[in-house]
């Protein structure tokens, strides 16, 4: 299929839970910046196919701040980009234009994708109605005590929007009221574990001991019928826990 992806990561330019004015500080830019810097980025640089162009969108009134902070690292690669919010749609528009299908990709600035994501989806071929591509099944992590464990989404934010380009530039878009809604659009589900989602000091939602009360017994890939999220097996071999990591973010 001729489609162009674009890696949306939204950074502090929505109002999680009420909490935007902590999140344009320097002390929460800094230390999330860390963060992106050990575990997310490293995902998309991990990625078997590099034809995409990653976004990692700001609050405009925090542009000091972030330019200060990545300042401090190397340069990022030539298809990944911080910009801000408002130029977001201005970018896309421009790179899509010359392409059938747009595929948004989207990713928070402290979670992974397995590294053949990508890959899977530029071999895609999605059916003519399909909006949405779900990704349910993938893993939790807490980096602060390095525990890992499966994990069940029925409507996760590791989805993949599609759009025909011309409906895109004509101003059509898949509006959702939270992530659980993104299942209600026509769409199809990708099997394979294809993401984690990370819990550390600075989460604002989302807790590893908190969605341990949601622990199944059974193979929660499998067996989740009726369920919106699922906590399952955790990983406690170290090695493979190593191996699982390196899935997603690389060796080092």
């Amino acid at each position: 299929m001729n489609k162009k992806i674009i890696v949306y990561i939204p950074f502090n330019n929505m109002d999680v839970l009420g909490k935007l004015n902590i999140a344009l500080t320097k002390e929460w830019i800094d230390k999330r910046i860390l963060i992106f810097m050990n575990y997310t980025l490293r995902s998309i640089k991990n990625q078997t196919n590099q034809d995409f162009i990653a976004y990692v969108v700001y609050h405009v009134k925090s542009k000091n701040f972030i330019e200060q902070a990545l300042a401090k690292y190397p340069p990022l690669p030539p298809n990944i980009h911080f910009i801000m919010d408002k130029n977001y749609e201005i970018k896309v528009k421009e790179i899509i234009k010359n392409y059938k299908f747009f595929y948004e990709l989207h990713l928070y600035s402290d979670d992974m994708y397995h590294k053949t994501f990508v890959e899977q989806l530029q071999n895609y071929e999605h059916k003519s109605r399909t909006a949405v591509l779900i990704c349910q099944n993938g893993y939790i992590y807490d980096s602060i005590h390095n525990r890992l464990a499966k994990y069940f989404n029925f409507s996760s934010s590791f989805n993949c929007f599609i759009y025909n380009v011309g409906d895109y530039l004509n101003g059509k878009r898949h509006k959702m009221a939270g992530w659980t809604t993104a299942i209600r659009f026509p769409h199809e589900k990708l099997e394979k574990p294809n993401y984690i989602n990370h819990c550390h000091d600075t989460n604002s939602a989302f807790y590893f001991e908190n969605e341990r009360m949601r622990k199944h017994d059974k193979d929660v890939w499998k067996y989740n019928q009726g369920a919106t999220a699922l906590f399952g097996e955790e990983i406690t071999n170290e090695n493979e826990k190593k191996k699982i990591l390196e899935e997603y973010i690389g060796e080092g």
